[in-house]
């Protein structure tokens, strides 16, 4: 079994196959700066890969007759239900297909293999599931071939496919500048979310011609966003609040100011502090990083921010209405819109948190909508062999 893109056992010579699991990604921060003379955006954003994942198969061989594939083709594009989604096109308008055709170029040899999708990340949603999907393949056909190429090589051949795929490139939350395909790594913990994805899908192309028909408005910084999150490096440094020697905990008045530093605007938007009934009783250690996590947490949620989220409110009647549902959720942390919409996530102290909070919203919840729980990756993808059952 190999898990990861960097650091990965290399596949075993007699495997026939690779399954992966390409998570959704959430825009933490993001922000337009101008347009540009090739007709994209120059942006920043901070994203992270969470655990809401499509499963790609990649075969070498028949699954079942153990006979070499000839050429790369998607098989099937399915639902956990094992129904075929509607809409999805098999041939090379997919990006898989074309991350497919892309690396063969660069390989110089094609490495023909069956894929079968099996799709949860929804479409139209922000959440970067196409692009996720592309990453997925470079990374497989590469551990298929050996790893003929670098992950930074990956990323260059990615990144003509589109703005997100090197983002899933790299292990873990990253900041990505440019029109988004030139990514470094960002320090982020685990964080518990819960994504919400409305029946309404937004075109991104739409919301960005939204954009420019906007007044100008001033710009939000990257490097304050950097600093409010920085919270995680403070605690573990000469800031980090005193422990009590018995107890091992994070000094209650110290706590308060490290998680109550939820911004004024989310605050305005009815998102709520943190919970003190998310405590943990278990040893100092845990107590301490339990304390740890609620507190990056609460930064995280108190210093969202996306500049696409007030141009798709400017086209779409759900914003305010998303929003109000999963800001009025117990424990909540900060709300936001992932990418250009439609999907919102809420961040939350603890897993408990969380799926208390999507227990709620699924009571609420009309047919086609998504409500989801998952958390932030440090490794973005996992793959596991495939053995064929061929006799």
């Amino acid at each position: 079994m190999t898990t990861g893109t960097n650091g990965a056992e290399k596949t075993g010579k007699n495997a026939v196959g690779l399954r992966v699991w390409a998570p959704a990604k959430v825009n933490l921060f993001f922000e337009i700066l101008f347009k540009r003379g090739d007709g994209f955006h120059e942006i920043q954003t901070v994203a992270t890969p969470v655990g809401l994942c499509d499963e790609l198969e990649f075969w070498l061989r028949d699954e079942k007759t153990g006979a070499e594939i000839g050429e790369t083709s998607i098989t099937e594009c399915v639902d956990e239900a094992g129904e075929a989604v509607p809409g999805v096109p098999l041939d090379d308008r997919n990006l898989i297909i074309r991350a497919a055709q892309a690396f063969d170029e660069a390989f110089g040899t094609p490495t023909p293999v069956a894929i079968r999708v099996v799709k949860r990340i929804p479409s139209q949603a922000g959440l970067g599931g196409g692009s996720s999907d592309a990453a997925a393949t470079l990374a497989a056909l590469n551990e298929l071939r050996g790893r003929p190429f670098s992950n930074e090589r990956l990323r260059e051949i990615g990144g003509r496919l589109g703005s997100d795929v090197p983002l899933f490139l790299l292990d873990g939350a990253s900041v990505g500048r440019s029109r988004g395909e030139i990514v470094e790594p960002f320090d982020l913990p685990e964080i518990w979310l819960v994504v919400l994805k409305p029946t309404e899908g937004l075109s991104t192309p739409a919301v960005f011609r939204q954009y420019v028909a906007l007044p100008p408005t001033s710009k939000r910084s990257l490097d304050d966003f950097c600093a409010a999150v920085s919270i995680r490096k403070q605690l573990n440094g000469e800031d980090k609040p005193r422990k009590t020697e018995k107890e091992g905990e994070i000094n209650g008045d110290r706590w308060e100011k490290w998680a109550n530093k939820t911004s004024k605007e989310n605050r305005a938007d009815g998102v709520n502090g943190a919970s003190k009934e998310n405590g943990t009783n278990g040893t100092p250690q845990a107590n301490g990083e339990a304390a740890e996590t609620r507190a990056v947490a609460a930064a995280v949620g108190g210093a969202l921010f996306n500049r696409l989220e007030e141009v798709a409110a400017t086209i779409w009647d759900g914003v305010a209405r998303y929003r109000a549902s999963l800001a009025a959720t117990r424990d909540v942390l900060g709300v936001q819109m992932s990418g250009s919409g439609t999907a919102f996530f809420a961040i939350y102290p603890s897993e408990a948190a969380a799926n208390d909070a999507a227990k709620a919203l699924r009571l609420q919840c009309v047919d086609g909508e998504t409500v989801a729980v998952a958390r932030t990756l440090a490794q973005t993808f996992r793959l596991e062999t495939l053995e064929s059952t061929a006799k």
